[in-house]
Protein backbone atom coordinates (compact mmCIF):
# COMPACT_ATOMS: atom_id res chain seq x y z
CA UNK A 1 0.00 0.00 0.00
CA UNK A 2 1.54 3.42 -1.03
CA UNK A 3 1.54 6.62 0.74
CA UNK A 4 -0.07 9.05 -1.84
CA UNK A 5 -3.45 6.53 -1.57
CA UNK A 6 -4.10 8.09 2.24
CA UNK A 7 -5.13 11.29 3.20
CA UNK A 8 -6.23 12.64 6.07
CA UNK A 9 -9.29 14.69 6.69
CA UNK A 10 -10.84 16.07 10.03
CA UNK A 11 -8.52 13.65 12.11
CA UNK A 12 -9.24 10.42 10.05
CA UNK A 13 -7.47 8.38 7.84
CA UNK A 14 -9.07 7.78 4.47
CA UNK A 15 -7.73 5.47 1.46
CA UNK A 16 -8.15 5.91 -1.73
CA UNK A 17 -9.06 3.19 -4.64
CA UNK A 18 -9.70 3.00 -8.35
CA UNK A 19 -11.64 0.56 -9.58
CA UNK A 20 -13.06 -0.01 -13.15
CA UNK A 21 -15.01 -2.96 -13.00
CA UNK A 22 -15.75 -4.76 -16.73
CA UNK A 23 -15.95 -1.33 -17.89
CA UNK A 24 -12.51 0.33 -18.30
CA UNK A 25 -13.92 3.45 -16.71
CA UNK A 26 -11.93 4.80 -13.76
CA UNK A 27 -14.12 5.06 -10.82
CA UNK A 28 -13.08 6.91 -6.62
CA UNK A 29 -13.48 5.33 -3.92
CA UNK A 30 -12.75 6.27 -0.90
CA UNK A 31 -12.40 4.02 2.54
CA UNK A 32 -12.06 5.15 6.30
CA UNK A 33 -8.65 3.49 8.13
CA UNK A 34 -11.83 1.95 10.74
CA UNK A 35 -14.21 0.22 7.98
CA UNK A 36 -10.99 -1.38 7.06
CA UNK A 37 -10.12 -2.72 10.28
CA UNK A 38 -13.72 -3.83 11.08
CA UNK A 39 -13.69 -5.62 7.69
CA UNK A 40 -10.01 -6.94 8.45
CA UNK A 41 -10.80 -8.12 12.14
CA UNK A 42 -13.87 -9.98 11.12
CA UNK A 43 -11.84 -12.03 8.44
CA UNK A 44 -8.91 -12.60 11.17
CA UNK A 45 -11.91 -14.24 13.31
CA UNK A 46 -13.94 -15.97 10.23
CA UNK A 47 -10.47 -17.48 8.87
CA UNK A 48 -9.31 -18.06 12.41
CA UNK A 49 -6.42 -16.81 10.85
CA UNK A 50 -3.35 -17.47 13.67
CA UNK A 51 0.11 -15.26 13.91
CA UNK A 52 2.51 -18.58 12.73
CA UNK A 53 -0.15 -18.56 9.29
CA UNK A 54 2.08 -16.80 6.11
CA UNK A 55 -0.46 -14.73 3.56
CA UNK A 56 0.41 -15.40 0.43
CA UNK A 57 -0.86 -13.79 -2.83
CA UNK A 58 -1.19 -12.81 -6.49
CA UNK A 59 -3.30 -10.16 -5.78
CA UNK A 60 -1.84 -6.38 -5.83
CA UNK A 61 -2.47 -4.75 -2.77
CA UNK A 62 -3.28 -1.70 -4.72
CA UNK A 63 -7.14 -3.56 -5.51
CA UNK A 64 -9.47 -3.86 -2.33
CA UNK A 65 -9.16 -7.60 -2.39
CA UNK A 66 -5.64 -7.36 -1.67
CA UNK A 67 -5.77 -4.40 0.97
CA UNK A 68 -7.98 -6.27 2.80
CA UNK A 69 -6.24 -9.63 2.48
CA UNK A 70 -2.57 -9.57 1.81
CA UNK A 71 -2.77 -5.35 4.18
CA UNK A 72 -5.06 -5.16 6.86
CA UNK A 73 -5.51 -8.99 7.98
CA UNK A 74 -2.07 -9.17 8.73
CA UNK A 75 -1.66 -6.17 10.37
CA UNK A 76 -4.86 -6.84 12.77
CA UNK A 77 -4.21 -10.88 12.99
CA UNK A 78 -0.51 -10.36 13.46
CA UNK A 79 0.57 -13.01 10.93
CA UNK A 80 3.34 -12.61 8.39
CA UNK A 81 2.97 -11.96 4.59
CA UNK A 82 5.34 -13.23 2.16
CA UNK A 83 6.48 -10.21 0.12
CA UNK A 84 6.97 -11.63 -2.81
CA UNK A 85 3.81 -11.36 -5.12
CA UNK A 86 3.06 -15.09 -6.97
CA UNK A 87 2.73 -14.79 -10.95
CA UNK A 88 3.12 -17.97 -11.73
CA UNK A 89 2.86 -21.52 -10.21
CA UNK A 90 6.23 -22.14 -9.98
CA UNK A 91 6.74 -19.17 -7.95
CA UNK A 92 5.12 -20.89 -4.87
CA UNK A 93 7.52 -21.95 -2.70
CA UNK A 94 7.73 -23.81 0.87
CA UNK A 95 6.22 -21.35 3.13
CA UNK A 96 5.10 -23.86 5.81
CA UNK A 97 1.71 -22.93 7.03
CA UNK A 98 0.30 -20.73 4.45
CA UNK A 99 -3.23 -19.36 3.07
CA UNK A 100 -3.36 -18.85 -0.95
CA UNK A 101 -5.30 -15.46 -1.25
CA UNK A 102 -6.27 -15.27 -5.36
CA UNK A 103 -8.60 -14.88 -7.69
CA UNK A 104 -10.70 -17.18 -9.96
CA UNK A 105 -8.84 -16.37 -12.82
CA UNK A 106 -5.51 -17.40 -11.88
CA UNK A 107 -7.40 -21.05 -10.34
CA UNK A 108 -9.07 -21.71 -13.62
CA UNK A 109 -5.45 -21.39 -15.71
CA UNK A 110 -4.19 -23.63 -12.93
CA UNK A 111 -7.11 -26.30 -13.21
CA UNK A 112 -6.82 -25.94 -17.05
CA UNK A 113 -3.48 -27.79 -16.83
CA UNK A 114 -4.14 -30.12 -14.14
CA UNK A 115 -2.11 -27.99 -11.34
CA UNK A 116 -1.16 -29.55 -8.33
CA UNK A 117 0.64 -28.19 -5.13
CA UNK A 118 3.82 -28.92 -4.37
CA UNK A 119 3.25 -27.23 -0.93
CA UNK A 120 -0.22 -27.46 -0.17
CA UNK A 121 -2.00 -24.11 1.44
CA UNK A 122 -4.18 -24.84 4.33
CA UNK A 123 -6.98 -22.86 2.86
CA UNK A 124 -7.51 -20.46 -0.45
CA UNK A 125 -9.48 -17.37 -0.48
CA UNK A 126 -10.51 -16.43 -3.97
CA UNK A 127 -12.47 -13.22 -5.04
CA UNK A 128 -12.49 -10.60 -7.80
CA UNK A 129 -14.81 -12.65 -9.98
CA UNK A 130 -17.44 -15.48 -10.59
CA UNK A 131 -15.62 -18.95 -9.37
CA UNK A 132 -16.78 -21.13 -11.89
CA UNK A 133 -18.02 -24.82 -10.11
CA UNK A 134 -15.84 -27.03 -12.30
CA UNK A 135 -12.60 -24.82 -10.92
CA UNK A 136 -14.70 -24.78 -7.50
CA UNK A 137 -14.35 -28.23 -7.37
CA UNK A 138 -11.36 -28.95 -9.02
CA UNK A 139 -9.40 -27.20 -5.60
CA UNK A 140 -11.50 -28.34 -2.82
CA UNK A 141 -10.22 -31.56 -3.14
CA UNK A 142 -7.04 -30.36 -2.67
CA UNK A 143 -7.53 -27.97 0.74
CA UNK A 144 -9.92 -25.85 2.18
CA UNK A 145 -11.47 -22.96 -0.68
CA UNK A 146 -13.25 -19.84 -0.10
CA UNK A 147 -15.32 -17.92 -2.60
CA UNK A 148 -15.84 -14.31 -1.74
CA UNK A 149 -18.22 -11.84 -2.73
CA UNK A 150 -17.19 -8.14 -2.46
CA UNK A 151 -17.21 -4.81 -4.59
CA UNK A 152 -14.35 -2.43 -3.63
CA UNK A 153 -17.26 -0.07 -2.73
CA UNK A 154 -18.45 -2.10 0.01
CA UNK A 155 -15.68 -4.26 0.87
CA UNK A 156 -16.74 -8.27 1.35
CA UNK A 157 -20.20 -8.98 1.83
CA UNK A 158 -20.87 -13.05 1.70
CA UNK A 159 -19.05 -16.34 1.09
CA UNK A 160 -19.59 -19.71 -0.17
CA UNK A 161 -17.37 -22.62 0.91
CA UNK A 162 -18.10 -25.11 -1.19
CA UNK A 163 -18.94 -25.06 -5.02
CA UNK A 164 -22.55 -26.53 -4.34
CA UNK A 165 -23.26 -24.03 -1.43
CA UNK A 166 -25.18 -20.84 -2.62
CA UNK A 167 -23.55 -17.42 -1.36
CA UNK A 168 -24.35 -16.52 2.46
CA UNK A 169 -23.79 -13.30 3.88
CA UNK A 170 -21.15 -12.10 6.81
CA UNK A 171 -22.48 -11.61 9.98
CA UNK A 172 -21.87 -8.38 9.53
CA UNK A 173 -23.50 -7.48 6.64
CA UNK A 174 -27.12 -7.51 5.62
CA UNK A 175 -29.34 -7.40 2.83
CA UNK A 176 -32.62 -5.89 1.70
CA UNK A 177 -34.35 -6.13 -0.90
CA UNK A 178 -35.80 -2.71 -1.86
CA UNK A 179 -38.52 -1.51 -4.84
CA UNK A 180 -36.32 -3.65 -7.16
CA UNK A 181 -32.71 -3.15 -6.08
CA UNK A 182 -30.43 -4.53 -3.30
CA UNK A 183 -29.38 -2.63 -0.21
CA UNK A 184 -26.23 -3.38 1.58
CA UNK A 185 -25.43 -2.28 5.19
CA UNK A 186 -22.38 -2.97 7.02
CA UNK A 187 -19.42 -1.63 8.88
CA UNK A 188 -17.44 -2.10 5.85
CA UNK A 189 -17.76 1.23 4.34
CA UNK A 190 -18.57 4.76 5.38
CA UNK A 191 -22.17 5.59 3.93
CA UNK A 192 -25.09 4.24 5.54
CA UNK A 193 -25.99 1.99 2.64
CA UNK A 194 -25.07 1.50 -0.84
CA UNK A 195 -27.23 0.16 -3.85
CA UNK A 196 -25.74 -2.63 -5.18
CA UNK A 197 -25.75 -2.85 -9.59
CA UNK A 198 -25.34 -6.51 -9.27
CA UNK A 199 -29.08 -8.89 -9.83
CA UNK A 200 -29.22 -11.39 -6.71
CA UNK A 201 -31.59 -14.16 -6.52
CA UNK A 202 -32.45 -14.82 -3.07
CA UNK A 203 -33.45 -18.36 -1.54
CA UNK A 204 -34.41 -19.02 2.44
CA UNK A 205 -30.54 -20.46 2.72
CA UNK A 206 -28.84 -17.75 0.60
CA UNK A 207 -28.17 -16.27 -2.63
CA UNK A 208 -26.66 -16.30 -5.97
CA UNK A 209 -25.51 -13.62 -8.45
CA UNK A 210 -27.43 -13.22 -11.74
CA UNK A 211 -25.27 -10.64 -13.59
CA UNK A 212 -24.50 -7.10 -13.18
CA UNK A 213 -27.95 -4.69 -14.17
CA UNK A 214 -25.40 -1.60 -15.21
CA UNK A 215 -24.55 -4.07 -17.92
CA UNK A 216 -27.90 -2.87 -20.07
CA UNK A 217 -26.78 -0.34 -22.99
CA UNK A 218 -28.54 1.32 -25.13
CA UNK A 219 -27.94 -0.08 -28.66
CA UNK A 220 -29.94 2.19 -31.77
CA UNK A 221 -31.95 3.71 -29.07
CA UNK A 222 -32.73 0.09 -28.06
CA UNK A 223 -32.26 -1.32 -24.39
CA UNK A 224 -29.73 -4.06 -24.85
CA UNK A 225 -28.69 -7.05 -22.46
CA UNK A 226 -25.29 -7.51 -22.76
CA UNK A 227 -25.07 -10.39 -20.29
CA UNK A 228 -28.10 -12.10 -22.34
CA UNK A 229 -26.53 -12.33 -25.20
CA UNK A 230 -23.33 -13.42 -23.65
CA UNK A 231 -24.64 -16.11 -21.89
CA UNK A 232 -26.68 -17.01 -25.19
CA UNK A 233 -23.06 -17.40 -27.29
CA UNK A 234 -21.87 -19.75 -24.39
CA UNK A 235 -24.78 -22.19 -24.76
CA UNK A 236 -23.06 -22.64 -27.73
CA UNK A 237 -21.35 -25.65 -28.06
CA UNK A 238 -18.30 -24.15 -29.97
CA UNK A 239 -18.17 -21.37 -27.54
CA UNK A 240 -16.00 -21.47 -24.44
CA UNK A 241 -16.09 -17.51 -23.54
CA UNK A 242 -17.35 -14.39 -24.84
CA UNK A 243 -18.14 -10.52 -23.91
CA UNK A 244 -19.95 -8.37 -25.51
CA UNK A 245 -19.55 -4.49 -25.48
CA UNK A 246 -20.90 -1.40 -27.22
CA UNK A 247 -18.26 0.21 -29.04
CA UNK A 248 -19.88 3.35 -31.38
CA UNK A 249 -23.56 2.19 -31.37
CA UNK A 250 -22.76 -1.04 -32.17
CA UNK A 251 -22.60 -4.41 -30.85
CA UNK A 252 -19.69 -6.08 -30.51
CA UNK A 253 -18.72 -9.80 -29.61
CA UNK A 254 -15.45 -11.37 -28.07
CA UNK A 255 -15.41 -15.07 -28.61
CA UNK A 256 -12.89 -17.69 -27.12
CA UNK A 257 -13.60 -21.05 -28.81
CA UNK A 258 -13.36 -24.14 -27.34
CA UNK A 259 -11.36 -26.93 -29.44
CA UNK A 260 -14.57 -27.97 -30.94
CA UNK A 261 -14.94 -24.00 -32.20
CA UNK A 262 -11.01 -23.88 -33.27
CA UNK A 263 -11.47 -27.22 -35.52
CA UNK A 264 -14.37 -26.00 -37.06
CA UNK A 265 -13.05 -22.64 -37.98
CA UNK A 266 -10.09 -24.76 -39.55
CA UNK A 267 -12.15 -27.13 -41.05
CA UNK A 268 -14.79 -24.52 -42.40
CA UNK A 269 -13.22 -20.94 -42.27
CA UNK A 270 -14.55 -17.53 -40.39
CA UNK A 271 -18.01 -17.06 -42.70
CA UNK A 272 -19.06 -20.16 -42.00
CA UNK A 273 -18.66 -20.01 -38.16
CA UNK A 274 -20.17 -16.48 -38.49
CA UNK A 275 -23.31 -18.07 -39.76
CA UNK A 276 -23.13 -20.40 -37.61
CA UNK A 277 -23.01 -17.87 -34.34
CA UNK A 278 -24.92 -14.89 -35.20
CA UNK A 279 -28.10 -16.71 -34.56
CA UNK A 280 -26.68 -16.47 -31.34
CA UNK A 281 -25.63 -13.04 -31.01
CA UNK A 282 -28.73 -11.10 -31.17
CA UNK A 283 -30.83 -9.49 -28.83
CA UNK A 284 -35.19 -9.12 -29.74
CA UNK A 285 -36.41 -5.99 -28.44
CA UNK A 286 -40.52 -5.49 -28.88
CA UNK A 287 -39.77 -7.05 -32.48
CA UNK A 288 -36.44 -5.24 -33.36
CA UNK A 289 -33.58 -7.65 -33.69
CA UNK A 290 -30.26 -5.85 -32.62
CA UNK A 291 -27.54 -8.12 -34.58
CA UNK A 292 -23.76 -8.44 -33.38
CA UNK A 293 -21.87 -6.16 -36.17
CA UNK A 294 -17.68 -6.78 -35.36
CA UNK A 295 -16.51 -10.17 -33.79
CA UNK A 296 -12.64 -10.47 -32.50
CA UNK A 297 -11.80 -14.48 -32.03
CA UNK A 298 -9.11 -14.72 -28.98
CA UNK A 299 -7.31 -17.78 -27.15
CA UNK A 300 -9.07 -16.19 -24.14
CA UNK A 301 -10.32 -12.92 -22.62
CA UNK A 302 -8.19 -10.48 -21.27
CA UNK A 303 -8.10 -10.22 -17.64
CA UNK A 304 -6.60 -7.22 -15.81
CA UNK A 305 -5.20 -7.02 -12.46
CA UNK A 306 -7.56 -7.82 -9.78
CA UNK A 307 -8.78 -10.95 -12.04
CA UNK A 308 -11.66 -9.37 -13.95
CA UNK A 309 -12.14 -9.17 -17.87
CA UNK A 310 -10.14 -5.97 -18.98
CA UNK A 311 -12.38 -4.30 -20.83
CA UNK A 312 -10.49 -1.72 -21.97
CA UNK A 313 -8.04 -4.03 -23.30
CA UNK A 314 -10.77 -5.59 -25.43
CA UNK A 315 -12.50 -1.97 -26.54
CA UNK A 316 -7.78 -1.35 -27.64
CA UNK A 317 -8.57 -4.65 -30.09
CA UNK A 318 -10.91 -3.54 -31.75
CA UNK A 319 -10.06 -0.25 -32.02
CA UNK A 320 -6.79 -1.49 -33.72
CA UNK A 321 -9.28 -2.07 -36.63
CA UNK A 322 -6.75 -5.09 -37.69
CA UNK A 323 -8.08 -8.61 -39.13
CA UNK A 324 -6.81 -10.80 -36.02
CA UNK A 325 -5.84 -14.19 -37.40
CA UNK A 326 -7.70 -17.68 -37.19
CA UNK A 327 -6.38 -19.40 -33.74
CA UNK A 328 -6.27 -23.18 -34.46
CA UNK A 329 -4.57 -24.37 -31.35
CA UNK A 330 -2.08 -22.68 -28.78
CA UNK A 331 -0.33 -23.75 -25.70
CA UNK A 332 0.95 -22.05 -22.88
CA UNK A 333 3.67 -23.35 -20.40
CA UNK A 334 4.68 -20.38 -18.30
CA UNK A 335 7.30 -18.08 -19.92
CA UNK A 336 6.65 -19.49 -23.21
CA UNK A 337 3.79 -19.69 -25.48
CA UNK A 338 2.65 -20.99 -28.64
CA UNK A 339 0.05 -20.34 -31.06
CA UNK A 340 -1.04 -21.71 -34.63
CA UNK A 341 -3.17 -19.25 -36.80
CA UNK A 342 -4.24 -18.83 -40.04
CA UNK A 343 -3.88 -15.27 -42.04
CA UNK A 344 -7.54 -15.26 -43.87
CA UNK A 345 -7.26 -14.55 -47.63
CA UNK A 346 -9.25 -10.97 -47.06
CA UNK A 347 -7.32 -9.73 -44.31
CA UNK A 348 -6.96 -6.02 -44.87
CA UNK A 349 -3.31 -5.64 -44.47
CA UNK A 350 -2.89 -7.76 -47.24
CA UNK A 351 -4.91 -5.54 -49.86
CA UNK A 352 -2.64 -3.45 -51.63
CA UNK A 353 0.34 -5.50 -50.68
CA UNK A 354 1.60 -7.28 -53.83
CA UNK A 355 -2.21 -7.08 -55.55
CA UNK A 356 -0.33 -10.40 -57.66
CA UNK A 357 1.30 -11.86 -54.86
CA UNK A 358 -0.01 -11.06 -51.44
CA UNK A 359 2.36 -11.87 -48.69
CA UNK A 360 2.06 -11.41 -45.19
CA UNK A 361 4.10 -7.62 -44.25
CA UNK A 362 7.10 -7.96 -41.92
CA UNK A 363 5.03 -4.84 -39.76
CA UNK A 364 2.15 -6.65 -38.87
CA UNK A 365 4.28 -9.81 -38.26
CA UNK A 366 5.57 -7.77 -35.19
CA UNK A 367 2.37 -6.40 -34.56
CA UNK A 368 0.48 -9.25 -33.53
CA UNK A 369 4.19 -10.58 -31.88
CA UNK A 370 3.65 -7.57 -29.10
CA UNK A 371 -0.02 -7.82 -29.13
CA UNK A 372 -0.21 -11.82 -28.03
CA UNK A 373 3.03 -10.87 -25.45
CA UNK A 374 0.79 -7.90 -24.31
CA UNK A 375 -2.15 -10.35 -22.95
CA UNK A 376 0.05 -13.31 -22.51
CA UNK A 377 2.53 -12.21 -20.46
CA UNK A 378 -0.01 -9.46 -18.65
CA UNK A 379 2.84 -6.60 -20.02
CA UNK A 380 1.41 -3.04 -20.29
CA UNK A 381 4.75 -2.49 -22.18
CA UNK A 382 5.99 -0.22 -24.50
CA UNK A 383 9.05 -1.67 -26.46
CA UNK A 384 12.45 0.16 -25.96
CA UNK A 385 13.90 -1.52 -29.00
CA UNK A 386 13.15 -4.30 -31.37
CA UNK A 387 16.60 -6.54 -31.90
CA UNK A 388 17.43 -9.01 -33.73
CA UNK A 389 15.18 -8.69 -36.58
CA UNK A 390 15.36 -11.53 -39.58
CA UNK A 391 12.82 -12.33 -42.37
CA UNK A 392 13.91 -15.66 -43.48
CA UNK A 393 10.60 -16.40 -46.00
CA UNK A 394 7.11 -14.88 -46.59
CA UNK A 395 3.92 -16.08 -45.15
CA UNK A 396 1.40 -16.47 -47.75
CA UNK A 397 -2.56 -15.87 -46.85
CA UNK A 398 -4.45 -18.87 -45.69
CA UNK A 399 -1.19 -20.62 -44.60
CA UNK A 400 -0.94 -22.44 -41.35
CA UNK A 401 2.03 -21.26 -39.01
CA UNK A 402 2.94 -20.70 -35.77
CA UNK A 403 4.40 -18.35 -33.57
CA UNK A 404 6.59 -19.12 -30.11
CA UNK A 405 6.96 -16.77 -27.61
CA UNK A 406 9.95 -17.19 -24.72
CA UNK A 407 10.04 -14.49 -22.22
CA UNK A 408 13.29 -13.67 -20.33
CA UNK A 409 14.19 -11.18 -17.76
CA UNK A 410 14.33 -7.89 -20.10
CA UNK A 411 13.02 -9.21 -23.43
CA UNK A 412 10.95 -11.58 -24.93
CA UNK A 413 11.65 -13.76 -27.96
CA UNK A 414 9.35 -14.07 -30.79
CA UNK A 415 9.49 -16.59 -33.96
CA UNK A 416 7.24 -17.30 -36.92
CA UNK A 417 7.78 -20.66 -37.99
CA UNK A 418 6.01 -24.09 -39.38
CA UNK A 419 7.71 -27.35 -38.94
CA UNK A 420 11.64 -27.01 -39.39
CA UNK A 421 11.06 -23.89 -41.53
CA UNK A 422 11.68 -20.06 -39.70
CA UNK A 423 9.47 -17.19 -41.25
CA UNK A 424 11.13 -14.60 -39.18
CA UNK A 425 12.34 -14.33 -35.54
CA UNK A 426 13.77 -11.23 -33.43
CA UNK A 427 13.42 -9.76 -29.42
CA UNK A 428 11.87 -7.40 -28.12
CA UNK A 429 13.41 -5.30 -25.37
CA UNK A 430 11.36 -4.28 -22.83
Amino acid sequence: MTEDRIISTEGKKTFIFQTSGSTGEPKIVKKDYENLVAEAQDMADFFNVSKDTTIVSTVSPEHMFGTTFNVMLPKVAGCKVEPERVFYPEDLKDYGKYIFVTTPSFLEKLAKYKFTFKYKPIMIITAGAHLSDDVFEYFEKMCPVTDVYGSSETGVMAYRKSYKDLLKPFDNVQFEQRNGDVVVKSEYFSEPEFVLGDDLEFYNDGFRVKGRKDRIVKIQEKRVSLDFIENNLKSNNLIEKAYCLNIDDKLCATVVLNSEGRKFLKDKGKSELLKELKIFAKFNCFGEVIRCKRWRFLYDLPINNSGKVDGKRIREIFDTNVTYPNIIDYSLNNNIAQFCFVFPQNSNFFKGHFTDFPILPGVVQLFFAKEYIKDVFNLDFAVQKVKKVKFSSIIKPEMQVCMSLERKESSVDFKYFKDDKVFSSGTFVL
